[in-house]
């Protein structure tokens, strides 16, 4: 196949499915050099099981907690979470921080499921972990907790921006239409409005990756084959 017709290829596919082909270092990576340095969330978010890995657009909720004396206007009503997700999109759940009991459990997670949505990241507690893996739906959470929310805390909006714990600041802010991705090292977010860039990046940086771990598999010490491959001479700034 030619390199012309790669690009066309590449072109027509779309920025989740190569999103796929990626992992979370990778983009990290590409984020630092290209001036985004914020990017990862905390990994206070834990996998419910090994091997988890979501891939997908933002789709944002926020809710909050009753006992806390909160009363803002109830927008969402939780039997409405449905229809904020679709396919290749990542429900982000705010919820500052609330661990006390579970806003998600089995149930809503295997609806979400057939409504498209391919995984959760939260930074709340989650319960039902055992029907949730047998569901095999990739979820992130803060914790787990037994107790129903529902008499607790409430679903107050969706469709807005959203922050969650951040690994290298105190929050990432993550925008409807994000880009997610998590797997065994942690999460990170692409800004949908460099998304296409950083991937592009990231592939080619997967590329050089490849040949230097080949010149160090033929013989070459780690420190000439980054002289000879330099990992991040192509990445581009952010422009803002």
């Amino acid at each position: 196949m030619s390199t012309d017709t790669k690009l066309m290829d590449s072109s027509q596919e779309s920025l989740v499915s190569r999103l796929q082909r990626l992992d979370s270092g990778l983009i990290s990576d590409v984020l630092d050099e290209a001036g985004w340095p914020n990017h990862s969330l905390s990994s206070i978010l834990r996998p419910l099981f090994p091997g988890a890995r979501i891939v997908g657009r933002a789709a944002c909720v926020r809710g909050e907690s009753l006992c806390r004396g909160n009363h803002s206007p109830k927008t969402l009503p939780a039997g409405d979470l449905e229809s904020v997700v679709e396919d290749e999109t990542v429900l982000v759940l705010a919820s500052d921080g609330y661990t006390t009991a579970s806003p998600i459990g089995g149930i809503v997670s295997r609806s979400l499921m057939k409504n498209g949505c391919c995984g959760i990241i939260t930074d709340s507690a989650v319960r039902d972990k055992d029907e949730i893996i047998d569901l095999a739906f990739p979820v992130f959470a803060a914790g787990l907790s037994p107790v129903n929310a529902a008499r607790r805390w409430h679903f107050v909006e969706a469709n807005i921006p959203v922050t969650l714990p951040g690994q290298t600041s105190f929050h990432v802010t993550i925008h409807p239409e994000d880009l997610l991705l998590a797997d065994n090292d942690g999460a990170v977010v692409i800004p949908a409005q460099f998304s296409q860039q950083i991937i592009e990046d990231a592939e080619e940086l997967k590329l050089i990756e490849s040949k230097i771990v080949a010149a160090m598999d033929n013989g070459v010490s780690r420190s000439e084959a980054f002289k000879r491959y330099p990992r991040f001479c192509h990445v581009r700034p952010i422009s803002f």
